[in-house]
């Protein structure tokens, strides 16, 4: 895999984090009716999901190098 694909992959990933904390302090900070336990641990289901999803790219991506 090159490092530009690498480099756009960890972008996208801290760019989507950045949205979903983003999200979250305004859930919070409006008092939308959510409490804040369940959208820290929806943070970091997301988190958790799009970290393998960007490993399986990862994998997928330097398979087809071969």
């Amino acid at each position: 895999m090159r490092i530009i694909d690498l480099a756009v992959a960890v972008i996208f990933f801290i760019a989507s984090a950045g949205v979903a904390a983003l999200l979250m302090a305004v859930f919070i900070h409006y008092g939308l009716g959510v409490s804040p336990a369940a959208l820290r641990m929806n943070a970091l289901i997301s988190a958790g999901a799009l970290s393998v999803v960007l490993l399986v790219a990862m994998a997928g991506a330097h398979e087809s190098e071969d």
